[in-house]
């Protein structure tokens, strides 16, 4: 099991780790894809997305146990919301043709 958990959820994606959780919220997530340069999406997610200095510190202990974080984040980000999206478009479409 790795330390930090990833659960995109309605298109804001929540962070998990011993009982404790942090949620990155939709419009940062929406702006978090929009940066496709790791070093921009590396610094509005500390800056922005973390809104707080208690949120930010512990993202950063976070880090310094967990080294896969950064890319899984990354990945989750440009690729689950994605993913996410397609489905729901399908289910939609499927509950339209049924009526």
């Amino acid at each position: 099991m790795q330390p930090v958990e990833l659960y995109p959820i309605q298109n804001s994606l929540i962070l998990r780790a011993r009982g404790v959780e942090l949620l990155v919220l939709s419009h940062h997530v929406t702006e978090l894809k929009a940066r496709k340069d790791t070093k921009e999406f590396a610094d509005y997610f500390l800056k922005r997305a973390m809104v707080n200095r208690s949120a930010r510190k512990l993202f950063e202990a976070w880090l310094r146990k967990d080294t896969t974080l950064w890319r899984r984040i990354y990945h989750s980000v440009m690729h689950d919301f994605e993913e996410n999206k397609e489905e729901t478009t399908e289910t939609a479409a499927a509950e339209t043709a049924k009526a």
